[in-house]
């Protein structure tokens, strides 16, 4: 587990939210399943908001089973205020959705976005964490989105392009930024071979190129139950409680929000042996 991450997120001052942004340099990672699962488990300790950084096919609402009459980018434009947007989920647990749809509804121009970044922690005083799933690859908008939060996680399946686009969007952010806070999350992997391997490739390549490599985050092993979950709208926790995954993502809650953990899960990983380098 990342200790960067844990000192940054679950910090004793909590006068101001947490941002925390889920990203990944291609589609189909699993990326707002996660982002959606994460902030529904650290809802249950913390006051959690989950902003949709999507700006055309947001589809969180999806997974929370609502339908919002506004989204964040309306927040930009002065048509709601902050509160008129939100919605709620469930105890403790919000979402700021998107507006999608028309590019005139999904894409403020950057002041319009920066101002709303800069506002947000303000605007979000009353949460403890904002969990963002932000678009896939690398817009301006998105970069500027992951240049704002405390920390960004980067998501990476593995497959090839996957991983090859998630060191893509990972050189972008140190391009830009050498002390940005970003670590890695293999998702759809358990297998302890395989993510030694991951690992292993991904942090040569960087260190060789980059001179620069992220935190090893975690991992999330493939398991039908989470398939399900999301085909029912329903998070793993209510849908699953005893499965495998939502164990893992437990864990990963508590690893965000400082708890103590069980002494039977290793705090490096979610769901495997340790993968640190030897």
């Amino acid at each position: 587990m990342n200790n960067r991450l844990t000192s940054a997120l679950s910090s004793a001052d909590q006068t101001e939210p947490k941002l925390l942004a889920i990203a990944s340099g291609k589609g189909g990672v699993g990326k707002s399943v996660i982002s959606y699962n994460m902030a529904d488990h650290l809802a249950r300790r913390k006051r959690v908001l989950l902003l949709d950084g999507d700006f055309h096919t947001g589809n969180l609402h999806l997974l929370g089973n609502v339908n919002p009459d506004y989204g964040w980018q309306d927040i930009c434009f002065g048509r709601v205020s902050f509160a008129e947007a939100v919605v709620s989920l469930a105890d403790n647990f919000d979402l700021l959705a998107s507006a999608g749809g028309n590019t005139e509804n999904a894409f403020p121009d950057m002041p319009r976005l920066a101002a709303f970044l800069g506002d947000l922690r303000k605007l979000a005083k009353d949460y403890d964490y904002v969990i963002i799933d932000t678009a896939s690859g690398i817009l301006p908008h998105t970069n500027l989105l992951l240049h704002t939060v405390d920390e960004v996680v980067l998501v990476t399946t593995p497959e090839l392009t996957s991983i090859s686009d998630c060191y893509a969007l990972y050189k972008v952010l140190i391009g830009d930024n050498t002390n940005i806070l970003a670590s890695l999350l293999v998702n759809h992997e358990d297998r302890e071979e395989e993510l030694r391997y991951i690992r292993r490739k991904f942090t040569a390549i960087t260190d060789r190129f980059l001179n620069n490599s992220p935190e090893f985050f975690g991992n999330l092993g493939y398991d039908r139950a989470l398939v399900e979950a999301v085909a029912c709208q329903r998070g793993i926790s209510d849908s699953a409680p005893q499965s495998t995954i939502n164990q893992h993502f437990a864990v990963l809650a508590d690893h965000l929000s400082g708890q103590e953990i069980p002494e039977s899960f290793n705090p490096e990983t979610i769901n495997s042996a340790p993968v640190r380098p030897i």
